[in-house]
């Protein structure tokens, strides 16, 4: 299975994250788009200001430090995979020059995980990551535990889904929603 921008099927190639991660972040930009289009047909303006704060809240929402620990791990992680793939490259069916490229694109991910500066940076770097699964799904390693989905899914997919729906997040979000209403 491989993902796809527009009609045109994502493979292994550099460059192929930054794609994905284009992609996400101009699908994200739609939507907002459309969110500011609903907010100017918002007649009411204390729900027109709620409505603006969640937008501003969706963009600039900081990590809280443990948030930010777990992101940097992930980071290492993807340099680890990097490091690993370089080495045990025929384990899962790639060539050297698939390898290769995998590497660079592993550190891509590490590099755009270590300069997130929101939860909205974040998001669209999880959904990317996701759709590199994809990407990355025809190069199976014959035992299961050594399956490069299971680690990005494992070891950086997952911590970062628990970074995005951290209860302090939501929790200064409700904060912030109590002090505008004051």
């Amino acid at each position: 299975m491989h993902s796809f921008i527009g009609s045109q099927p994502l493979s292994l190639a550099i460059g192929v994250f930054n794609k994905l991660v284009e992609a996400k972040a101009q699908k994200r930009q739609h939507e907002h788009e459309r969110k500011i289009k609903e907010l100017a047909i918002i007649s009411d303006s204390s729900q027109r200001d709620r409505y603006a704060l969640e937008l501003l809240l969706d963009k600039v929402l900081g990590s809280i430090e443990e948030a930010s620990h777990t992101i940097q791990n992930a980071a290492k992680h993807a340099q680890y995979m990097a490091e690993v793939i370089a080495y045990y490259y025929p384990d899962h069916q790639l060539t050297q020059e698939q390898a290769t490229i995998l590497c660079s694109e592993f550190r891509c991910l590490a590099k755009l995980l270590t300069t997130a500066e929101s939860l909205y940076d974040l998001k669209i770097i999880y959904a990317a990551a996701s759709d590199f699964l994809d990407v990355i799904a025809p190069f199976q390693h014959k035992d299961r535990k050594y399956s490069m989905n299971r680690e990005v899914r494992q070891k950086i997919l997952d911590p970062l889904n628990t970074c995005i729906g951290t209860a302090h997040n939501f929790q200064r979000r409700l904060d912030l929603h109590q002090a505008w209403k004051s």
